[in-house]
């Protein structure tokens, strides 16, 4: 029913490593598109926003914030100087991110998560980069706990994953249906993402 447990690749200290990895992954693409033209095909909904909150504390989000929404309001922090509220809210998309995976049957749009992280990492400067990664990597020794009750405390997410879903090959393609898995336990499954993420020891 679930993915294979994925905790070593979706580790938040593994996630930080890729933030030193962007600059060479923006220099290959860069020079690809030196090279030739690009073609980029997107769907209506992809990786769309839809709630534009801000830099908001992770008390104060809602179940219905989307990762895409999450990574908005991280950038956002990030600009204010306020890391440990960006982390917290890192750890919450990652977390729903997970979620979305397990109910999104395209698995091609799976990689809406590694796009929006890779789009909102990019935009920070070397300073922000640092000073963010080393929030994460105290975060990770120090704050998991209190992300672990509060996340099992808000509950699973209550969005539908457009953001997810029109990002796979089937958005493009207009497929029929929502592109959700059925049947689906929602709670189930986000207790499976705590602790598949490493967020939550495993039971």
């Amino acid at each position: 029913m679930y993915p294979p447990d994925n905790r070593e690749v979706f580790s938040l200290k593994l996630s930080y490593l890729t933030l030193g990895l962007l600059g060479g992954a923006f220099m290959v693409a860069s020079g690809a598109q030196a090279q030739g033209t690009i073609t980029h095909y997107q769907s209506e909904g992809n990786l769309e926003v839809t709630h534009n909150v801000g830099c908001v504390a992770r008390e104060e989000t809602k179940t219905s914030y989307t990762p895409a929404d999450l990574y908005q309001s991280i950038f956002a922090c990030i600009e204010k100087e306020q890391y440990q509220t960006a982390v917290d809210l890192y750890v919450m998309a990652f977390a729903r991110g997970y979620f979305d995976m397990l109910r999104v049957k395209d698995k091609s749009a799976h990689q809406a998560i590694s796009v929006l992280r890779l789009v909102t990492f990019q935009k920070l400067s070397k300073e922000q980069s640092e000073a963010f990664g080393k929030a994460l990597e105290a975060y990770s020794k120090d704050g998991i706990s209190g992300a672990c009750s509060f996340l099992q405390a808000s509950g699973a997410p209550d969005y539908y994953p457009k953001y997810m879903v029109a990002h796979g090959m089937g958005g493009l393609k207009k497929e029929g249906g929502n592109g959700l898995v059925t049947p689906f336990d929602a709670s189930d499954a986000w207790q499976v993402s705590l602790a598949k993420t490493g967020i939550c020891s495993a039971k």
